[in-house]
């Protein structure tokens, strides 16, 4: 509600005339409820949701939004009646009704094809009602009753032919008007006639009410006629005396005898009981228009007006009055006083006078210029304002005091008033009613907004940059002496001084301090404080009213009361809701003033409210929700039914809510608070936007929780549960399908891993047998090396004992040879036997043959295989080419000839059938 009234007060500011004080009016224009610009009827249905007739179709109003529902051939609707669960509508060629759908909008059924051949072309139905299980529809052509039960329509016979101007339901009976014709009662589908055209003429009833059997009748001209015993008397009242009879379309009779007329081109007029007006709300003080169309009483008696240009509510029953000044000539009101009925305001232009009765204000000549005080001190009235003090006397002002700027004005003691002027204090001797203006206080310079004079006589003195200051006077009004109490981390801008129940206070936007006179200092620990430590205040400003049993302070909200229990020692506060948007003044200028019993006057910054301390806030409502909408992201959402449970796919998890609470009262505001159970389970700030908005949730269970707050007072609380599916990839199939590939990929690992551990096996088995075979490999490759050794030793042996050999037989044979060639004796003979003996001694053979086997172990089993023919000698010369010895070192070792060894490896060669081209020694070595 605070985005349209914002709005309202940008466009449609609600003004009254000069002087007039009238009930809280709003104002919407068509550019607010997106309509067209007339609206003919209103109704209201058993949810308080409101329903205009308008020129683009249905317009509804459920407190936060209005929604337009055009007719199925676009025509203007010119009449609703809400019936039970249906809203019915007539139009151009149209009527029928709308019923609410499963997704909280309306749908349309159309009842023309029951009108078949009943009604003429171009009917338009302007008027529909209920009566006795019927529903009655009112074109000019005639008057027709729709049965729902049986769903048929009966055109009821028209007595005179002639147009049906209206239809009036009384008492609980059917009347209608026949156009320059008479009034006539329906009786079980017929007509009789009650008043005839002789009496009535060409005036058109716009309403009546019957009483001890006379009709009270008031026409289209603004004339009260009474028709009683066959006669018609014509009534003049107030208003035909003070506006003659303007044309009105509508009229309503109050409960309390009270008439509402509603006018082409004076607007909406209240009545008193007897034709007085009362209020009158025009396009000059408050309407957008002045063609008013149709009146209708809501639920909470707020006054509905449907005009040419607009739709207003006028809260008749509400104890606010507002006085605005729409072309500042008044302006900002600082101050206010009343006395004996004469009203004075104090405003940034001057002080103003309006005398018990009158219905403008005038200012008061020399007052010209800010006031900042306006009450009665001492028995007389004094004016604090930025060029002095004045004393007052009805609508004159005498200049008293002559100093830059007074604050304020107290009774200091008898016949000396203190003044607070913009830099420090002054006195006022009254004497005999004769003021004398006594010099200022010296060595006191500061600026005194607000004083405060204890039972001690002391005086308290609050500025905003230097705290509070307390003052002991001498009986010569001299400083006798002071102190300053300052407050650390607090700010003094808006802050003020007050004394309540006897006890000094000292009030910063924050907090309040109470002086303590047994600590000497101001302390934030007080029940004050503790009062109002839940109230956002808008500054330090507390008013307290000159009894002191009243103190006032001023929220964001609203403003309250705080006053002492009745029973106990503790404090009572009332809150009162005017936000501050429409209170609107200077923060920490704020003011109230007491008028009469619990009246009090609340100044604006163009005017004043007055109001009921006793107010309170709006019957109790309920809040609902009006639509639910779903969509996938980046697509248009989706209406979703409101009545139940639902489950939204996974891609539609972007979620709107719509709700509100009808609250039509300008001062007060719907806030709202929601959760969504299933996100969080905390509520959210107090928030006047009628909706919530959730986006990309997450799969699960939610129930979205929604609750309002009226003034002081929650409503319950609406909910909707929901769901949001799984994602196909976690759903219980997916689940299930990841199960089985989870253990199908562990059996798949533990598979891999046993192949793993297998062909690690492998390979370390493999890796070990490399290892064993690279060991043997190293002990053979040791084995040989050893064996290599030893061969090479035993062929170093066998070298050495064949060289040995061969020089030793080369030894003896050359001995031989000597003694041969010496003279023969039998002795020589006998030692060359022995030599050749020696020479070819068979162990010589047997230890080269061991030392050579030693060597080369197979070469005589290798070389028997492949010349098996081979006899001993030729084995020996093999095993002496083995050794690549040449033909002269084989000589002596087979004792013979060079020669000899030559015809033997011949001899040797043909045995082993070598070629020619072999060479013996390489063949040998080779085998």
């Amino acid at each position: 509600m605070s985005r349209i009234y914002f709005f309202i007060q940008i466009i449609f500011s609600v003004f009254v005339s000069f002087g007039q004080e009238l009930p809280p009016v709003i104002n919407y224009g068509p550019n607010v409820y997106a309509g067209g610009n007339q609206n003919w009827m209103i109704a209201q249905a058993d949810n308080n949701n409101l329903y205009f007739a308008n020129s683009t179709g249905l317009l509804e109003y459920n407190g936060e939004n209005w929604n337009l529902y055009p007719v199925p051939n676009n025509s203007i609707v010119r009449s609703v009646k809400v019936i039970d669960e249906r809203i019915y509508t007539g139009a151009y060629m149209e009527a029928g009704f709308w019923e609410k759908n499963e997704f909280g909008t309306l749908e349309y059924t159309s009842l023309m094809s029951l009108f078949d051949g009943k009604i003429g072309d171009g009917e338009q139905f302007w008027e529909i009602d209920f009566l006795d299980g019927l529903v009655i529809f009112r074109s000019f052509g005639g008057i027709y009753f729709y049965n729902q039960e049986t769903s048929s329509v009966v055109k009821m016979k028209n007595p005179e032919g002639k147009p049906v101007s209206g239809i009036f339901k009384v008492e609980n009976e059917l009347y209608f008007q026949i156009v320059a014709g008479g009034l006539y009662k329906v009786n079980n589908g017929s007509s009789t006639l009650v008043i005839p055209y002789e009496a009535l003429g060409d005036r058109t009833i716009m309403q009546f009410y019957i009483k001890e059997n006379a009709f009270y009748l008031v026409t289209g001209k603004t004339e009260f006629l009474v028709w009683e015993k066959g006669s018609m008397l014509e009534n003049k009242k107030p208003v035909n005396a003070e506006l003659g009879n303007p044309t009105i379309l509508d009229a309503i009779y109050l409960p309390n005898g009270k008439m509402v007329l509603g006018t082409v081109g004076e607007g909406v007029l209240e009545l008193s009981a007897e034709g007085a007006i009362i209020n009158k709300f025009n396009q000059e003080n408050v309407l957008l228009n002045n063609t008013v169309l149709d009146l209708f009483i809501d639920k909470e008696d707020n006054l509905w007006a449907g005009l040419d240009y607009g739709i207003s509510i006028i809260q008749l029953k509400s104890s606010f009055r507002s006085f605005q000044d729409n072309r500042g000539e008044i302006g900002s009101v600082y101050a206010s006083f009343k006395k004996d009925g004469d009203l004075y305001l104090g405003t940034n232009q001057g002080l103003y006078y309006r005398k018990s009765g009158d219905t403008k204000f005038e200012l008061i000549p020399g007052t010209n210029g800010q006031v900042w005080f306006i009450n009665e001190v001492g028995g007389v009235i004094l004016c604090g304002q930025d060029s002095g003090t004045f004393l007052i006397k009805e609508n004159k002002a005498e200049k008293v005091c002559d100093r830059l700027g007074t604050w304020v004005i107290k009774e200091y003691k008898e016949g000396v008033l203190i003044q607070g002027h913009y830099n420090g204090i002054s006195f006022l001797r009254l004497t005999n009613g004769e003021l004398e203006a006594l010099p200022m206080l010296p060595d006191f310079p500061h600026s005194s907004k607000f004083i405060e004079i204890d039972e001690e006589e002391n005086i308290w003195i609050s500025n905003e940059h230097k705290g509070v200051f307390k003052l002991s006077l001498q009986e010569s009004l001299g400083i006798s002496d002071s102190e300053n109490y300052k407050f650390t981390g607090e700010s003094g801008i808006t802050s003020s001084l007050f004394q309540f129940n006897d006890t000094i206070y000292y009030s910063s936007k924050q907090s309040i301090y109470q002086f303590r006179e047994d600590l000497d200092q101001f302390s934030s620990e007080n029940q004050l404080n503790n009062l109002i430590a839940s109230y956002e205040r808008v500054s330090g400003k507390m008013v307290g009213e000159n009894n002191r049993d009243k103190l006032w302070g001023f929220a964001e909200d609203g403003i309250f009361s705080i006053q002492k229990a009745k029973l106990n020692n503790a404090y009572d506060l009332n809150f009162i809701f005017v936000n501050q948007e429409f209170r609107n003044i200077a923060i920490g200028y704020e003011n109230i003033s007491h008028l009469k019993d619990d009246k009090y006057l609340l100044g604006t910054a163009n005017g004043y409210l007055k109001l009921n301390d006793q107010e309170k806030a709006t019957r109790e409502v309920a809040i609902r929700l009006n639509r639910i909408e779903v969509s996938a992201l980046d697509a248009p959402f989706e209406p979703v039914k409101l009545d139940e449970f639902k489950e939204f796919d996974f891609d539609h998890n972007n979620i709107n809510f719509h709700y509100s609470v009808p609250v039509h009262n300008k001062y007060l505001e719907a806030l709202y608070s929601y959760r969504l159970v299933g996100l969080s389970n905390n509520w959210s700030t107090w928030s006047s936007l009628p909706e919530a908005n959730f986006k990309n949730l997450g799969y699960g269970d939610y129930a979205f929780e929604v609750k309002a707050k009226v003034g002081p007072a929650e409503t319950n609380v609406a909910v909707y549960e929901f769901s949001i599916d799984r994602p196909f990839y976690l759903s219980i199939w997916a689940i299930a399908a990841y199960v089985i590939l989870f253990v199908l990929i562990l059996y798949a690992v533990h598979i891999l891993n046993r192949r793993h551990h297998r062909k690690t096996v492998q390979e370390n088995e493999r890796e070990l047998k490399m290892k064993h075979l690279q060991a043997e490999q190293e002990i053979i490759k040791l084995r040989n090396d050893k064996l290599e050794q030893e061969m090479a030793s035993k062929n170093r042996e066998l070298a050495v004992s064949t060289m040995s050999l061969i020089r030793k037989n080369e030894f003896l044979t050359n001995i031989k040879d000597k003694l041969k060639d010496a003279e023969g004796s039998s002795k020589v003979n006998s030692v060359i036997k022995t030599i050749d003996k020696d020479i070819s001694e068979e162990d010589n053979w047997k230890f080269f043959k061991k030392a050579f086997s030693n060597a080369d172990k197979d070469f005589f089993q290798n070389i028997k295989q492949k010349h098996p023919e081979l006899t001993s000698n030729d084995l020996k010369l093999c095993a002496y080419l083995r050794l690549n010895l040449s033909s002269k070192e084989i000589a002596p070792l087979l004792n013979i000839s060079v020669k000899s060894v030559e015809i033997k490896r011949y001899r040797l060669r043909k045995k082993m059938n070598l070629d020619r081209e072999i060479n013996l020694t390489d063949y040998i070595l080779a085998l």
